[in-house]
């Protein structure tokens, strides 16, 4: 028996010192953790097991995990510690702080005072945890937690003690007093999941006679779970409350009849009021407690195996049994965690070892120079990426086939601006199949049409215009500024196409650099070297914009005047126009017979214009013309058709689409041009230009040793990392060396 006494206190010694170095944060040490719903006599259980008064209070007066740690000794001691495992908000703390709280306490007495001072430094813990000692923190403002993580812990030796280890939690509240927070309900519960929940958890689940077991929170928490049966153990206590003939219900608990456990259950006798009121000490509590079990029916009545779960001594001892057990089983699978978590540290702390950095000024000017070097790459044109993952990552797709995508976007709307006339008023009945017809027709001869969809004119709204714009010229005259405006209104749409053309393709530049900056300098935006290159690359890129967009002004003033030497082209195209026009606008007219006998005749078929005479006549006139050097076509004729009041303005149509078509034609095409080669010229290449580009910039900036140093400080994901691991390595070789000396005897 000594010796198996001896060797259950030595493994729970490993436990401890395994927990009091938070190895729990790391690996699912195991542990008994007390759960019972408020004033379930919960605190009275601990009490009759540790031989020590806990602090009492109206409600719940447990606001925090305490753990407690009994061991048989020679000399009654208790020593109290604040253990921190997790910050205010919950998150795991780098390194477990395990503070000792006041001194050694060798009367039982002292203990209930100095506790809930303990519990008020848990439960406030931006104060120094030595104003809790002598009640200093009550004259310092300010609003404590409700409950916390963070753990009192009590480790008490001494001749009658048990040895024993496990944790109080804070009781199951169903519902909160005036000025309590409801979230306080979910707070407690989730706080009891996080211990009960580990596989190595045994739960000692405590249960009240005298409220029903439906009612009672805790219960339902656990029993409802069939895994969480097969490791807890529950205690009915206040059995000495139970109503006269309501003891069965109990009973078939005990006997494992009803809502049975692994471990079975329990019951307890504490300390009534009285007893309380004279201070009896807790030896005399158990013998009143072993005298209550052997005189008071039915506990009398049981059977021996029966009466083996009566009282809180066996409890302790049974507990202290099943504790050590698991513990003797885990250790194993312990140690190889323990040494598999250690390789593992180590391991990432090689590969996150700082940086030995000889010369940091080289180092920095290296990772600028092949910065811009790759950001020269992709302006000189890389291959894109073969299905790429994100389809707007230019970085992919590749940054100089989405810029052509834009100017190809730019050529179109600037061909759209050409003028759409139609040779019929708007007054005319013209049904879309006939307009359709009319369209395709005018286009064999003007290619811009059908493009743009809101500068289409008829041919009486030009007649209109060129009426109001007449002032003091003779009579079938029309001022030039008529023609002239057509033209310019179509060229001075072109400033904004640029402009927008060269936003486009600035931002796609920008959202490109951007990528390429962050994907460089993703490890160093701690020291500011990421955020430095982004600040001299942004700058870079608005001097060139600003060069870009006054050259692009310039490009637009030097198309904004009408003008032609090309006289020939210019004139043959406008007969060309005017003669398709007149015919659009004759079939229109009612004359769509003969017109329609024009565009087919055929020299070499009488029948071609549906009339043999008629074809005769045509033969004849233009074979006379011929003989006097005139070379004309059957649909020529249309020209000499009676003039109406509209032809003025079929002339001005056709001169404006004559000087498109031709000197404008040209013009929209070397715009189309010249506006893409400036922007790629002046503002995509010039970002990087070898004379006053980028990496002249860059090489501008701070690059002192002092500074890059600076640059070159890790991300503080890494140094957060790295002491983290660090913490970790020190817990895990302070386990590794007490597991070692453990299995060394």
């Amino acid at each position: 028996m000594q010796t198996y006494t001896a060797r259950r206190r030595q493994i729970l010694d490993v436990l401890n010192v395994l927990t009091s170095l938070g190895m729990q944060n790391d690996i699912d040490l195991p542990r008994v953790a007390v759960l019972g719903s408020q004033s379930a006599g919960k605190s009275s259980l601990i009490e009759s097991m540790s031989g020590i008064s806990l602090p009492r209070a109206a409600g719940n007066c447990t606001r925090c995990p305490m753990e407690c740690r009994l061991q048989y000794g020679d000399v009654w001691s208790c020593k109290i510690s604040l253990r921190f495992s997790v910050d205010r908000t919950g998150q795991p703390l780098t390194v477990v702080r395990d503070i000792p709280f006041g001194p050694t306490l060798y009367n039982a007495e002292d203990v209930e005072k100095m506790l809930r001072r303990a519990q008020r430094a848990i439960l406030r813990p931006d104060l120094d945890p030595v104003l809790f000692v002598d009640d200093s923190d009550l004259h310092v403002f300010g609003v404590p937690m409700t409950f916390s993580r963070n753990c009192v812990s009590i480790q008490v030796t001494g001749p009658n003690v048990s040895d024993l280890y496990f944790y109080d939690l804070p009781g199951i509240i169903a519902n909160v007093g005036d000025g309590g927070n409801v979230a306080d309900i979910k707070l407690v519960e989730d706080l009891a999941k996080s211990y009960i929940k580990k596989p190595n958890c045994i739960v000692l689940l405590v249960i009240t006679c005298e409220t029903d077991f439906e009612n009672q929170g805790a219960g339902r928490l656990v029993l409802k779970d069939p895994s969480l049966r097969q490791r807890t153990i529950g205690v009915l206590t206040k059995v000495d409350r139970i109503e006269f003939g309501g003891a069965s219900k109990w009973l078939r608990m005990l006997r494992g009849e009803d809502q049975p456990l692994m471990h079975g259950w329990y019951c307890v006798k504490q300390r009534d009021m009285g007893q309380l009121q004279e201070g009896i000490t807790w030896e005399e509590a158990r013998s009143y407690e072993t005298e209550f079990f052997q005189t008071m029916a039915p506990w009398a009545d049981l059977n021996r195996v029966e009466k083996q779960r009566l009282g809180s001594q066996k409890l302790a001892e049974r507990l202290g049994n099943i504790l050590s057990d698991l513990v003797s089983k885990e250790l194993p699978g312990i140690r190889t965690k323990v040494n598999g978590e250690l390789d593992k540290v180590n391991g990432r702390l090689k590969v996150l070892a700082p940086p030995e950095i000889a010369d940091p000024r080289r180092v920095v000017i290296t990772l600028l120079r092949d910065f811009t070097k790759k950001l020269s790459k992709h302006i000189e044109g890389l291959p894109p990426v073969i299905n790429p993952s994100d389809p707007t990552d230019t970085t992919a797709t590749g940054l100089i086939h989405n810029l052509n995508e834009a100017y190809d976007r730019f050529r179109e709307k600037v061909h759209e601006t050409a003028p759409q006339f139609r040779p019929w008023s708007t007054t005319a009945n013209v049904d879309p199949q006939t307009q359709q017809r009319m369209l395709d027709s005018a286009k064999q001869d003007d290619d811009a049409v059908g493009l743009g969809k809101t500068n289409s004119l008829h041919v009486d709204e030009v007649m209109d215009l060129a009426k109001r714009s007449r002032t003091r010229e003779l009579p079938g005259n029309y001022p030039f500024a008529v023609k002239e405006k057509l033209i310019v209104e179509s060229v001075l749409q072109w400033s904004a196409l640029a402009h927008d053309c060269f936003t486009e393709v600035k931002n796609i530049a920008v959202k490109h650099v951007i990528r390429l900056v962050e994907d460089h300098f993703k490890g160093f935006d701690h020291g500011g070297l990421k955020e430095a290159v982004s600040k001299i690359t942004s700058e870079q890129i608005s001097k060139c914009a600003t060069t870009t967009k006054g050259k692009i002004d310039g490009l637009v003033r030097g198309e904004c005047e009408p003008y032609t030497q090309n006289d020939e082209y210019f004139l043959a195209y406008k007969t060309r126009l005017l003669t398709r026009y007149k015919i659009i606008h004759q079939e229109l007219q009612g004359k769509t017979n003969l017109v329609t006998a024009l565009k087919a005749y055929n020299p070499n078929n009488s029948s071609s214009t549906g009339n043999s005479s008629q074809w005769t006549y045509l033969n004849n006139a233009i074979s006379n013309l011929s003989s006097f050097g005139i070379q004309i076509k059957a649909e020529d004729f249309v020209m000499l058709l009676p003039q109406h009041d509209l032809t003025p303005a079929l002339d001005i149509m056709a001169e404006v689409r004559a000087y498109f078509q031709g000197e404008l034609y040209l013009a929209y095409k070397r715009f189309g041009d010249n506006v893409p080669k400036l922007i790629d010229a002046d503002f995509i290449r010039a970002i990087d230009s070898s004379d006053d580009g980028l990496d002249v910039a860059l090489m501008s900036m701070d690059l002192s040793t002092e500074k890059c140093l600076e640059y070159l400080q890790e991300p503080r994901s890494i140094i957060s990392e790295r002491t983290k691991l660090a913490g970790k390595k020190q817990r895990l070789e302070a386990a590794q060396s007490k597991l070692e000396r453990y299995y060394r005897g």
